[in-house]
C-alpha cells in the first residue's frame, strides 16, 4: 500500500512539472513570435547584438553621447590661417630644444607627455587627428596617416604607473641626429628645402600649421601644397639623386629625331 501511494505521488509530481514546463514554453514561444511580428515590444531586458566594428565606431551605454563635442567646446581660440605670424630666431631655438626633450634623436617617435588609457587609436585621435588647443596646452596634429596601434611607436615618457622596474640603460656609443635648423636655398629669397626626412612627416601642418609652436609656425598656413615650393631632400630621404647632367632621361630622349 505504501509503495503504491508513493508511486502515485511521484507520477503526479512528474505530470505537474511537465505541465508547467509545457505551458511556460508555449507562452514564451507566443511572445517571441509576437515580438517578431511587431505585435508587442521586445522585453526591456533584451540587448541588441552589435558587431565588433560597430562597437568601435558607436558609443553605447548610459554615458553614450555625453562627451560628443566636448573637445570642440573646450578648444581655445587660435590664430586663423591669415593671421600675421611674428616670431624670432630665439623662438625657433626654444621650440627645437623643447621638441628634442621628447625624442631620443631627430626622427624618433616622440614620447607621450601625459597618462593614457591605451584603449586604442580613437582615444588618441580625439585630440591629435586634427590638432587642438585647450587653455595653454596644445595637442599637435598627427604628422602621418592613421595607424591603429599608437603605442607601438609612442610610449609614455614618465608614467606614474610603470608595469615593471626600468633597467639602467646599457653603455653604448649611439649618437642620434640633432634637430635640423634651416633648409638650404637655391638663391636669396628662394623657398627653403625641407631640412628633414619626409617619412612619417607627410602632414606639414603638424609642426608648421596654426597649432605649431611659435618659431616653427609657417607664415602662410593657408597654402595647401607645401611641396609645390619646398622640395624634399633626396639625400635625407635616402633616394639616389639624379644629376642635372642626366636630364632628360634616356627614355625621354630616345624617341626624339
Amino acid at each position: 500500500m505504501t509503495s503504491a501511494r508513493s508511486l502515485h505521488v511521484g507520477l503526479a509530481a512528474v505530470v505537474a512539472v511537465t505541465a508547467v514546463g509545457f505551458f511556460s514554453g508555449v507562452r514564451g514561444t507566443d511572445q517571441g513570435v509576437a515580438a517578431l511580428r511587431g505585435d508587442s515590444p521586445p522585453p526591456a531586458a533584451s540587448v541588441e547584438a552589435r558587431s565588433y566594428a560597430d562597437m568601435r565606431e558607436r558609443a553605447h551605454g548610459p554615458n553614450a553621447g555625453m562627451y560628443e563635442g566636448a573637445f570642440a567646446r573646450l578648444e581655445a581660440a587660435h590664430d586663423g590661417l591669415y593671421a600675421p605670424v611674428e616670431q624670432s630666431e630665439a623662438d625657433r631655438d626654444a621650440a627645437l630644444d623643447r621638441r628634442a626633450t621628447r625624442r631620443a634623436y631627430d626622427g624618433a617617435p616622440p614620447t607621450i607627455p601625459h597618462r593614457i588609457e591605451q584603449l586604442g587609436a580613437p582615444d588618441c585621435l580625439s585630440c591629435h587627428e586634427s590638432g587642438l588647443r585647450v587653455a595653454n596646452l596644445t595637442a599637435p596634429r598627427m604628422s602621418h596617416r592613421r595607424y591603429e596601434s599608437c603605442t607601438q611607436c609612442h610610449v609614455v615618457g614618465d608614467d606614474p604607473r610603470p608595469l615593471a622596474a626600468t633597467p639602467p640603460a646599457p653603455d653604448n656609443s649611439f649618437a642620434g641626429l640633432a634637430s635640423p635648423r634651416r633648409g638650404a636655398r637655391a638663391y636669396e629669397g628662394a623657398p627653403p628645402t625641407i631640412p628633414h626626412p619626409t617619412l612619417m612627416r607627410s602632414e606639414c601642418a603638424s609642426c608648421h600649421g596654426v597649432h605649431g609652436a611659435l618659431g616653427m609656425r609657417s607664415t602662410h598656413p593657408y597654402r595647401q601644397s607645401c611641396t609645390q615650393c619646398h622640395a624634399p631632400s633626396a639625400e635625407l630621404d635616402q633616394r639616389a639623386p639624379t644629376p642635372l647632367s642626366a636630364w632628360p632621361p634616356p627614355s625621354a630622349g630616345a624617341d626624339r629625331p
